[in-house]
């Protein structure tokens, strides 16, 4: 089945109940959907149609959703974007995905308009409507408004097109699209419904950015329980509590660092007063403080990724120290294997891999990058690029095999981040690596100035906010005579700058 007919059926069977919940407003289904089709028509106008891509750089708002399945309703592939994405990396995205349209925040508009000229559509939302900049520049507000809210002219679509490119964490390089088809969309989103024991009672709260796979766990998981969907516009542990006492959510589609932040805010007395009674993506180590201050009933670890979706999933009653990811379904398989691929016995540590039991139920390789694709798919299993072992039939995750990089919820793009670095005319080399904090990692980067150069932490700092996302950023940076290398290969050893620590560094935190 294609996503479109799956949505509208939704649509039909629930017109008149409530579907999306956005900072005090409520639509219903049937609202929803016209809405939906408003930007679907918007965009055809514009020659927008099948095999077309529209990237979106919004928010967390109702618009980011109307722009995706409007574009998905026309045979258009949507290309979710992190808004703080800019210069050189937006540009080298941009370019790699040949988009056709792109949907900017015009809060963000100014920022990356250098990066966006070679796409021939630029529509820009801004939440005051106060119109276009220039001629070459669409008005969001303006399209929606002289656009119908019937179905778009209807496309032969099947359920394995691709309907998205998701970015991939980009650790080792350009993030790569990950192609998902339809069929992905529905088969995780009906599995989480299915496990969690989800209704059309329930209401979905999702404040994570909807660039990422949460799409599935929060939104998508929604519409396949017939359910009511609360979109945050991002995620506060401050007023997370009061949302959802005034809101009513009681499913919540979150992220192993969230719940960290929740438990490290100060107790209050209502804690165990509220609505919630089922949260996904919390690690098993944090269930029973969860469960007792905060009186949630169910809570769900999972081993998901892009590529993959979710092959494996699992209900808590109390904390365990180890990382348990569950069993895999009757729709995956998934083994351990040596760096030679053989499968490891249970209990031994190895790389995690999968291969799915259904057609269409996971990524479709990455656009333009068949190479990468290829070596991804050795041996017909997918090397996640993730150490575990199983125990009883379990999946236990243990670490990345990648030198992955997580700050504030996001995959730091390393290559990118070092480029920038590197980018300043005082500097000879530069390296980047993550270092503990409280929550996930914080940013260290490690400077050799060219000979005779003199640059200060602060103007380093300068060029990186310049240049960088925010989570890229780094917290800390030190100056090095040489960076530790491979001798021969001249192989960065990054593992040997995390050993070095934060002690000399300069601490962009503490200033």
């Amino acid at each position: 089945m294609d996503l479109r007919t799956w949505l509208e059926d939704k649509v039909t069977r629930n017109r008149e109940r409530v579907l999306l919940v956005f900072e005090d407003k409520e639509y219903t289904y049937g609202e929803f959907d016209a809405n939906v089709n408003r930007v679907g028509n918007a965009l055809a106008g514009l020659g927008i149609g099948r095999g077309s891509k529209v990237g979106i750089m919004l928010p967390n708002i109702p618009e980011h959703l109307y722009t995706w399945l409007g574009a998905m309703k026309l045979g258009a592939t949507d290309v979710p974007i992190n808004p703080q994405f800019k210069g050189k990396l937006l540009r080298d995205i941009i370019e790699h995905c040949e988009l056709d349209a792109i949907v900017i925040d015009r809060e963000i508009c100014h920022d990356v308009q250098g990066a966006v000229e070679s796409v021939g559509r630029q529509i820009v939302y801004a939440a005051d409507s106060a119109g276009a900049t220039s001629a070459s520049v669409l008005d969001f507000s303006s399209l929606m408004e002289g656009s119908r809210a019937e179905d778009p002219p209807a496309v032969d679509m099947k359920g394995s097109d691709i309907v998205s490119f998701i970015f991939t964490s980009g650790t080792t390089g350009l993030p790569k699209a990950a192609m998902l088809p339809h069929t992905y969309y529905i088969h995780h989103a009906e599995k989480w419904a299915r496990t969690m024991g989800t209704s059309r009672e329930d209401r979905f709260f999702c404040p994570l950015p909807l660039y990422h796979v949460v799409r599935v766990t929060g939104f998508m998981s929604a519409l396949a329980s017939e359910a009511s969907f609360v979109l945050g516009r991002r995620f506060s542990s401050r007023t997370f509590w009061d949302e959802a006492r005034k809101t009513g959510f009681n499913v919540f589609a979150g992220h192993f660092a969230i719940y960290d932040m929740l438990l490290n805010m100060p107790e209050r007395p209502d804690d165990g007063d509220n609505t919630l009674e089922k949260v996904n993506g919390i690690l098993p180590r944090s269930v029973g403080r969860i469960r007792e201050r905060f009186r949630i009933n169910e809570c769900y670890n999972t081993f998901g990724m892009t590529e993959v979706g979710f092959p494996c999933i699992r209900m808590f009653q109390e904390s365990v120290s180890e990382d348990i990811c569950g069993a895999p379904g009757d729709d995956f398989r998934v083994k351990i294997f040596d760096d030679d691929d053989r499968e490891l016995p249970e209990g031994q540590v190895g790389e995690i891999v999968v291969r799915p039991e259904r057609p269409d139920t996971i990524f479709k390789g990455y656009y333009r990058q068949e190479g990468k694709t290829i070596e991804a798919f050795d041996n017909l299993w997918f090397h996640t690029g993730d150490f575990g072992y199983m125990k009883q039939g379990n999946l236990v995750f243990t670490e990345r095999r990648s030198e992955s990089i997580r700050r504030k919820g996001e995959f730091v793009p390393i290559v990118h981040t070092e480029e920038v670095l590197r980018s300043h005319p005082k500097v000879k080399d530069a390296a980047i690596c993550g270092v503990p904090s409280q929550m996930d990692e914080h940013v260290k980067a490690s400077i050799v100035l060219e000979e005779g150069e003199h640059l200060t932490p602060e103007e380093m700092l300068a060029h990186c906010d310049q240049h960088l996302p925010a989570f890229a950023v780094p917290r800390f940076i030190e100056f090095l005579d040489e960076l530790p290398r491979t001798p021969g290969t001249e192989k960065l050893q990054r593992y040997k700058l995390r050993e070095i620590g934060t002690a000399g560094a300069w601490d962009s935190g503490r200033r």
